[in-house]
């Protein structure tokens, strides 16, 4: 029978319609079992206040670098943020890295990686505090080239 490895299923995962909850038990079903290589798994209602406003935050702030900077496209800027202001902070995470490090053999180029961030999940596995460094890092850089949205008229404490 097909099996798989627990790749990206080992990162936290964020369920918001049908289509990833179906996506998510087919890769379940997936894995091989073995009752000497037990796997654990946690479902909890995931606190998605906060993140959605840090998640519609990063969106405006992408928003704002492509209008005024008219170079790079919203998604092209949250690739170059994913790598840049992301990656290393996901290095942290043993997996993360493991797979990072498979990544840049495949792909050595900068334009390579980030055009293969679009299909790379990083700020979406990212824990609210790795978030809030994140944009934080981000604003430090990208806030002195570009005026980005006020998190606190988000309702947002960075």
């Amino acid at each position: 029978g097909f099996t798989m490895s627990l790749g990206l299923l080992a990162y936290p995962v964020r369920i918001v319609n049908d289509y990833q909850r179906d996506d998510l038990a087919a890769r379940i079903r997936g894995l091989e079992t073995n009752k000497n290589k037990p796997i654990l798994v946690t479902i909890t209602d995931a606190d998605e206040k906060r993140s959605n406003a840090i998640n519609r935050l990063a969106h405006m702030w992408y928003s704002d670098c492509s209008k005024q900077g008219a170079e790079y496209t919203p998604e092209q800027i949250k690739c170059i943020a994913k790598i840049k202001w992301g990656v290393p902070i996901m290095r942290n995470h043993r997996k993360f890295n493991d797979t990072w490090m498979k990544l840049v053999h495949a792909f050595p180029s900068y334009e390579e990686k980030v055009d293969f961030m679009e299909y790379l999940p990083v700020t979406s596995l990212m824990t609210n505090p790795e978030m809030s460094e994140f944009m934080n890092d981000f604003q430090a850089v990208m806030g002195s080239r570009y005026q980005l949205t006020d998190p606190k008229l988000q309702g947002i404490e960075l």
